[in-house]
């Protein structure tokens, strides 16, 4: 029996109308990535006031489908075995059916305004990146190619937490992102980011990790559709919110070394994280949720890079390894989260001086640190295709401020940024979310990503 009856229901309870991914998330102050903050006028990982703390994460509730249902290999073309050892970026190591759904059955489940073309087949793969593994959903139409075959976009998706219980695959959270595209005539890609569901700590934030994800991504939905004989056109594009967005910006960095032979068309972010210091330091020293970000980064940097001087006090590094391994920024059961289980006090967190230094961006006794935001920070680039990002000018977790002092510095670098301020849009309802849920430039931003498709 097809896991469709499960992906409904999720569906259903989870990316419909204007509800939240979970009833206990203010929709506009948190219901999606990177966090909420106190009343108490803190500030969250991406340095914006938000009403409410809480549980928030736009990447869905953590995980918890169990196996596949339908697994079993894609039909190969004739192709060669799947290599599961492969070291090749973007080499298929794993394919598996998770689901499928016609026309139908997904326009019973999505806003009765929205248009789709087409229903389509999930397939969860892993595949080999930048001497890594990821996995991914990835959403084939079921219709005919058009004239030149599918285009391959990916859906990159915002915070979840950092380690396996919170990967989006087998899980209509990633079916949802990637169905986004797979449903409207074009092969859809949520990429988990290296660690969510593979080995290790997920590098939460690294920009040359969430890189080459992104674009190693569109390398494997190719190589799926090469086993399922299914024609593509060559043509790609990648767009992503917040965590999201960040991870687009990324790829957009390194496209030009990292993958030229993949045609991208266009990148597209909303709300992007940055990720830089002079933005998050503001909050350093104040009591809030947003240290649960500021946790997930630091205790993922410092395993990614290896760092000798931990920022975090001994006494409570046992509870923040154990809460990173074992939490995600919701819990569809109502247990406990990222955000009950790490605590809100940086006097109960930081090693002494830290917080200060970090209020100061004083990174002469914290070197590792100040390097890894210099590494990671959203930055001018060799601009390969066009760059659109959307900011609700409404957004209490990237606000509009942040995203306006990120474009204008690209643009000084010389990057053509089309960027655009969607009067009252919040953090959750503009664009490059979920298929069932309508956001307020759902179609337009569609109708754009078409076009340049078609460039």
């Amino acid at each position: 029996m097809r896991a469709w009856c499960f992906v409904a229901g999720l569906f259903l309870a989870a990316c419909s109308g204007n509800e939240p991914i979970t009833p206990d998330v203010a929709h506009d102050a948190g219901s999606h990535l990177d966090g909420g903050a106190l009343r108490d006028g803190g500030t969250r990982a991406d340095a914006g006031p938000l009403r409410d703390a809480g549980p928030a994460g736009d990447a869905g509730p953590p995980h918890d489908a169990g196996p596949p249902h339908d697994a079993g290999p894609a039909r190969d073309a004739g192709l060669p075995p799947i290599d599961p050892a492969c070291t090749t970026n973007g080499c298929l190591r794993e394919v598996r059916v998770f689901a499928s759904a016609t026309r139908a059955q997904l326009a019973a489940l999505i806003a009765p305004s929205l248009t789709i073309d087409n229903g389509y087949t999930v397939y969860t793969i892993r595949f080999a990146t930048n001497g890594d593994e990821s996995l991914a959903t990835v959403t084939v139409p079921d219709a005919e190619p058009p004239p030149g075959g599918f285009a391959i976009v990916g859906n990159n998706h915002g915070t979840s937490g950092v380690d396996d219980p919170c990967r989006l695959s087998d899980s209509a959270y990633g079916a949802g992102l990637a169905g986004l595209f797979g449903a409207r005539g074009m092969i859809g890609v949520a990429v988990d980011y290296p660690g969510l569901g593979t080995p290790g700590l997920h590098p939460y934030l690294v920009r040359e990790s969430e890189g080459a994800a992104s674009l190693d991504g569109l390398r494997a939905a190719t190589a799926l559709a090469a086993r399922l004989d299914v024609a593509t056109s060559g043509r790609y594009a990648v767009v992503g919110l917040s965590q999201g967005g960040h991870a687009t910006l990324a790829a957009a960095m390194m496209h030009d070394d990292y993958a030229p032979e993949l045609d991208i068309k266009a990148f597209s972010a909303t709300a992007p994280a940055s990720v830089w210091d002079a933005q998050w330091s503001t909050s350093a020293p104040l009591f809030g949720s947003h240290h649960v970000f500021f946790v997930m980064a630091f205790a993922a940097w410092a395993d990614h890079y290896g760092w000798t001087n931990d920022v975090f006090l001994p006494s409570v590094r046992p509870t923040i390894d154990g809460a990173l391994a074992t939490w995600c920024v919701t819990n569809d059961a109502g247990g406990p989260t990222l955000f009950t289980t790490i605590p809100y006090d940086p006097a109960q967190l930081y090693a002494p001086g830290f917080a200060q230094a970090f209020a100061a961006r004083d990174w002469s006794t914290y070197a590792e640190v100040g390097a890894a935001f210099d590494a990671n920070a959203v930055a001018p680039y060799t601009q390969t295709a066009p760059l659109r990002i959307y900011q609700g000018s409404a957004d209490t977790v990237v606000p509009e401020a942040f995203t306006t002092e990120v474009v204008q510095s690209l643009r000084a670098g010389g990057v053509d940024v089309d960027y655009v301020v969607v009067d009252q849009g919040t953090h959750t309802d503009v664009a490059w979310g979920f298929l069932a849920f309508e956001e307020r430039r759902t179609t337009e931003s569609i109708a754009w990503l078409r076009a340049r498709l078609a460039e």
